[in-house]
């Protein structure tokens, strides 16, 4: 009798509340389906940290972040943005892209298997989220 696939655990993911806050308002108004509806997924299992209690490993809005991905052993630099500043060639990302909602929130050194637009799985990994008082060299 075959058995049925578990889906995998996903790693913690820590949002400040103010982050928390301005994600729920901008999943809030959308329908419950692509990336908005994965984004809500995430917002749903997030544990919400009162000022100061967030890891500082862990990926918040508006910080510039290094992070790999399974397609491409070099780290790419992005800040994860709300859609409105979203800028592409200046590397901020929208959350409401699929690596911007895979990022949100996960901590430095763990791996979420997210899907791509086109359904394929792929594996992201921030390894650095940047101090804003000493940014990395670029």
């Amino acid at each position: 009798m075959p058995r049925s696939a578990t889906p995998p655990v996903r790693p913690d993911i820590f949002l400040s509340v103010d982050d928390f806050d301005a994600l729920s308002r901008l999943v809030g108004d959308m329908p419950g389906e692509g990336v908005a509806g994965l984004l809500q997924q995430e917002l749903d299992r997030a544990i919400v940290c009162a000022p100061g209690d967030r890891p500082s490993g862990a990926a918040p809005l508006n910080r510039w972040l290094h992070y790999v991905d399974s397609r491409s052993p070099e780290p790419r630099r992005i800040q994860i943005v709300l859609p409105h500043q979203a800028d592409i060639d200046a590397g901020k990302v929208s959350v409401l892209s699929h690596v911007g909602a895979g990022l949100i929130g996960l901590v430095e050194g763990c791996t979420i298997a997210w899907t791509d637009p086109s359904g394929a799985e792929r594996r992201l990994t921030p390894v650095m989220i940047e101090d804003p008082e000493h940014p990395a060299d670029v």
